[in-house]
């Protein structure tokens, strides 16, 4: 076949592919066979702008239905007497205080573990070991990190005395009084001091 002619034929099939691609998208109109339908603009939602009542924890919902324990009032105060170290006094230096393990050797017990026994409000009666009473929170910090050091399960805990803020100084808690003698003893010698078995204020 003649190279001229296969050229024009070629370019003939060309041009007939592109009519029958393009015809229908610039001749032919589209069938709207589902009109667009305007719709007025909806009303703006009603927003309720009352206040909300602020959410209660639970411990709050049952605040004023839960009795508070038991505090011996009279031997707490005396305690703190007891135990009161001066503003002006040295700070006790606790490095010859031994630790907890030398005090409360191990011994073999000829009797089961004291059951705790309730108080009228159904808190367990647990005690602590009030070592001092001390009106500088950092003073509080510092001797109970002391004692922590030497194995004592020591902490520290704020109390009002009239208008100012004392801390208190306590070992413990325990179940068993008994399990103080031995501590008692060591604390009263290093610290100079008269401490005094107390019921434990647990915190609410």
């Amino acid at each position: 076949m003649n190279p001229i002619l296969r050229q024009r034929l070629v370019g003939a099939l060309v041009l007939i592919a592109l009519c029958v691609v393009f015809w229908p998208i610039v001749f032919v109109e589209p069938l709207d066979e589902q009109p667009i339908e305007l719709r007025p603009t909806p009303e703006r939602p009603r927003i309720d702008t009352s206040p909300i009542a602020k959410p209660q924890s639970p411990e709050a919902m049952i605040r004023d239905s839960v009795e508070t324990p038991e505090i011996d009032r009279e031997s707490q105060i005396r305690a703190d007497e007891l135990t009161r170290l001066e503003d002006g006094e040295d700070d006790r230096n606790l490095s010859d205080l031994n630790t907890v393990d030398s005090v409360e050797q191990l011994k073999l017990r000829d009797e089961a573990l004291v059951t705790p026994v309730l108080d009228a409000s159904g808190y367990p009666q647990a005690w602590v070991l009030q070592v001092a009473t001390v009106s500088s929170e950092s003073r509080a910090k510092t001797l109970v990190e002391q004692l922590v050091n030497k194995g004592y399960p020591a902490f520290h805990a704020r109390f009002a005395n009239g208008t100012s803020a004392q801390w208190r100084i306590q070992i413990g808690p325990k179940f068993e009084k008994s399990s103080f003698d031995s501590i008692k003893l060591e604390v009263d010698r290093v610290l100079r001091v008269q401490s005094m078995i107390v019921r434990y204020q647990q915190p609410l």
